[in-house]
């Protein structure tokens, strides 16, 4: 899998590049400024393409102007912050995850590593009540808590563990787990974790 960083921020597309690279099951991170550098890479269809929009403007306007440029590959949106607009073109134009850019580190490999086995993350989505329509073809899209939830068992907790780590009950974590094993096809808790970890196949 190669990793494309896209930013014209030097400190944070590095930085994340850096992160990247040592967490994720990656062949290669390629950093680019611009979004019109995607196209002369050679997009594959394993890419994961992280996107950082210009400081500058609406970042909902620059997708509308500039998602044709992508071609195949699965899209994260890095937003400046949660935005329901932005989300909804974001996931109209195929992108699997919009993620604000305060977003702790751990949570941030989280959700690349759940877009890479085929996973979507909208936070705003779930928040504001706004779902959009299914559309065929696309990954499972987890709730905010169930993707902490999976990030806890990523680190191999107990339920007992995951709820007072979290401040819920264990029954409530018990769903959790179960709409996390709906949602990826997974038979068991064990199976997911070894999805994330090895990157390679579709959750």
């Amino acid at each position: 899998m190669r990793v494309v960083v896209v930013s014209r921020q030097p400190l944070w597309r590095d930085a994340l590049s850096a992160l990247v690279a040592a967490e994720l099951p990656t062949d290669t991170v390629v950093t680019l400024e611009d979004i019109s550098d995607v196209a002369a890479l050679g997009p594959r269809d394993d890419d994961l393409i992280l996107l950082d929009p210009p400081p500058q403007g609406d970042p909902g306007d620059w997708l509308e102007r500039n998602a044709e440029r992508l071609g195949p590959g699965r899209m994260v949106l890095l937003a400046p912050h949660k935005n329901i607009r932005w989300a909804r073109i974001a996931y109209a134009r195929g992108f699997r995850a919009l993620v604000p850019k305060d977003t702790a580190s751990d949570l941030m490999l989280a959700v690349l590593r759940l877009v890479v086995v085929g996973g979507e993350y909208f936070p705003c989505f779930e928040e504001l009540g706004a779902l959009p329509d299914p559309v065929p073809g696309r990954g499972p899209r987890l709730s905010p808590r169930q993707l902490e939830v999976l990030r806890e068992l990523e680190r191999g907790r107990t339920n007992k563990e995951i709820a007072q780590q979290l401040g819920i009950s264990i029954a409530t974590v018990k769903l959790h787990v179960q709409a996390i094993l709906s949602a990826t096809g997974a038979r068991n808790r064990t199976e997911v974790v070894s999805r994330l970890a090895s990157g390679h196949s579709r959750i």
